[in-house]
């Protein structure tokens, strides 16, 4: 069975490839909209069965998710449907909550690093201090603000955690078909780099581009590019080549992180988290947010992201401790 699981994976791949290509713009955005939201919602239902993959008690990392999300999309909220006013009292310190939202993602990575090593109470106080001294310096740097606020809960989280995942995996079952996927899914965006590319084969309806621009997910290949020094981060063009390269690798990290999860069904058996309440409560929940989604695209996003951040925060033991397993396994 597993090795079905790790065939489906590599046709994955390619799928996701191929789609990326062919719909770059669409894909992502329609990936984003229908199975992000079922993705965030069943993976924090199936993290919470497994107590976040922490030591401490289940709810302390709950709430600090929560907190952390708040803190990131609140500011948004606010800002998108009343605007800013700055002699506005409420204004004036979502303002200030919306510049250290950063500083909370980074300070919950690190958070997750100490919990999956830290074990004595002294040792988590001087991890905290050093956490907040660390963000007030780092907060005010453009490359922080870059790597921490748009390229960790995107591209870190959906593609490289992503391949971790699946690494740690391969190593556990050592399935020679599952490092083929992971060697796909690391040459698919080699070959977006070098495959010719002709702007004129591509036209994406205003819609699309609209919904991009005006949440701003261009922000996602911008930033990227910028940090790759490959532009200088100051405009997006949609017939570009190197936009159109860009938006094919976000697309197929986006679609393939999400039906990478929907296939885990027989290996990590997240399905089985669910009970018939709690399956009745994600479907319901999920086809109201499709419905923001279909009703106006930007409410939906809004509404979506909150879950987007809170799973990707409520991951992050998850992910550290793939990686300290991948090194615990070498030594063995």
């Amino acid at each position: 069975m597993k090795n079905k699981i790790d065939l489906l994976n590599v046709f994955l791949v390619l799928l996701c490839g191929t789609l990326a290509y062919f719909f770059p713009l669409k894909v992502f955005l329609l990936s984003f909209a229908i199975l992000g939201p079922l993705h965030y919602l069943t993976e924090i239902n199936w993290l919470n069965t497994n107590n976040y993959f922490t030591r401490s008690k289940k709810k302390l990392w709950l709430i600090i998710g929560v907190l952390t999300s708040l803190i990131v999309i609140v500011p948004r909220l606010y800002f998108e449907f009343l605007g800013r006013n700055n002699s506005d009292f409420l204004s004036i310190f979502l303002l200030k909550i919306n510049h250290w939202s950063n500083g909370a993602i980074f300070f919950c990575l690190l958070l997750a690093v100490g919990s999956q090593f830290i074990k004595k109470q002294r040792d988590w106080g001087i991890l905290i201090l050093l956490t907040l001294l660390g963000t007030y310096f780092l907060n005010r740097l453009e490359t922080f603000t870059m790597i921490v606020g748009v390229l960790i809960p995107t591209i870190v989280h959906v593609y490289i955690f992503t391949l971790l995942f699946m690494l740690y995996g391969a190593k556990k079952t050592k399935s020679k078909v599952a490092y083929i996927s992971i060697v796909l899914a690391l040459v698919v965006p080699i070959v977006f780099t070098f495959i010719p590319i002709d702007p004129d084969n591509y036209s994406f309806s205003d819609y699309f581009k609209s919904a991009l621009i005006d949440n701003h997910l261009h922000r996602i290949p911008v930033v990227f590019s910028k940090l790759l020094g490959l532009s200088d981060g100051s405009s997006f063009f949609f017939y570009e080549v190197l936009e159109l390269r860009m938006m094919m690798f976000i697309s197929f990290i986006y679609l393939y992180h999400y039906l990478n999860w929907f296939s885990k069904t027989t290996t990590i058996f997240w399905h089985k988290t669910l009970t018939l309440k709690r399956s009745a409560f994600i479907g319901s929940f999920w086809l109201f947010l499709l419905i923001l989604f279909y009703c106006d695209f930007k409410i939906g996003l809004l509404a979506a992201l909150f879950f987007s951040f809170l799973h990707v925060v409520l991951e992050f033991p998850l992910n550290i401790a793939s990686i300290k397993s991948l090194f615990i396994s070498n030594k063995k």
